[in-house]
């Protein structure tokens, strides 16, 4: 009896020290080879989860019919990762909804370096070589902040779209000036960073940026100024194969909707499944 007590010890020790994220052989065996499809990683914003991006990956698979399946997937501040659900080998395009345990408090480098531990253990599972990625607000800024710290990875990202991210952070004096602009007047340590890192970026990228304006004498979507949305052209442009713009302005294009927004919605399947991409463009949003 004390000998099944000590093994029964010692199994649950074991088990205790297995994390979510490592599959055992034989279900990696089990899980289809999806390397000839692109994924469609979506990645929320401060204080989001696994399921902000359900009613945007919904609208892909029900009315748009690029996707046909989607999974989510939490990462902890340790690392460690929870899949909800499991991609068949009918997937096409499939989705991948991130959510970050800590998606507060920590840095966008924290959270970069955890989605490259995600991304890294779905490739593991899945056989992806290659996804796109859909940031909203800080999102955007970890896909970007991945574009450049991990551009010579696998997965590697081929398209990113940011909606509403903060590449110059909050202030609006900091973001003063109109659409033409070529500079900030004032340029925050976190545009600086990027700016400093902007040749790591794979020159294959495609990028689009999207920027909202409530149009209440603000020029912000009510919470990122449009110079801030817009100040990945300082990071993107002359560095990435592709980098487009695309300024909303309403006040259906609030900051905390925006990836809800059918306009945007659809602009960002447009870009993702039928724009070609096959030369280098430079498409700046302009003054109306």
């Amino acid at each position: 009896m004390k000998k099944i007590l000590v093994s029964l010890l010692m199994l649950s020790l074991i088990l205790a020290g297995c994390g979510p994220s490592k599959a055992s052989e034989k279900e990696l065996q089990n899980l289809p080879n999806l390397s000839s499809q692109t994924a469609l990683v979506l990645v929320h914003g401060t204080g989001g989860g696994t399921g902000t991006f359900d009613g945007f990956s919904s609208t892909f698979i029900d009315k748009y019919k690029v996707s046909n399946q989607r999974i989510s997937l939490e990462i902890s501040t340790d690392g460690k990762l929870n899949y909800h659900g499991t991609l068949t080998k009918k997937a096409q395009h499939p989705i991948i909804q991130i959510g970050f345990e800590d998606s507060i408090d920590a840095t966008i480098t924290q959270q970069a370096d955890w989605l490259r531990i995600a991304l890294k253990d779905v490739a593991n599972r899945y056989g992806f070589t290659k996804f796109d990625g859909v940031g909203h607000s800080n999102g955007g800024l970890v896909l970007s902040t991945y574009a450049q710290k991990y551009a010579q990875t696998t997965p590697e990202l081929k398209r990113l779209v940011a909606i509403g991210s903060p590449f110059n952070d909050l202030e609006s004096d900091d973001n003063a000036g109109d659409l033409t602009f070529d500079d900030v007047p004032k340029t925050t340590p976190l545009l600086r960073t990027y700016e400093d890192n902007s040749a790591k970026i794979s020159p294959d990228l495609l990028v689009l940026s999207i920027a909202g304006d409530v149009d209440d004498d603000s020029f912000s979507d009510d919470i990122v100024p449009v110079l801030s949305a817009l100040g990945s052209r300082l990071i993107f442009k002359g560095h990435s194969k592709v980098y487009l713009e695309s300024y909303y302005k309403g006040e259906e294009y609030d900051h905390r909707t925006m990836f809800a927004n059918p306009d945007i919605q659809k602009k960002v399947a447009w870009f993702l499944y039928d724009y070609p991409g096959n030369k280098k463009e430079i498409q700046l949003a302009k003054n109306e």
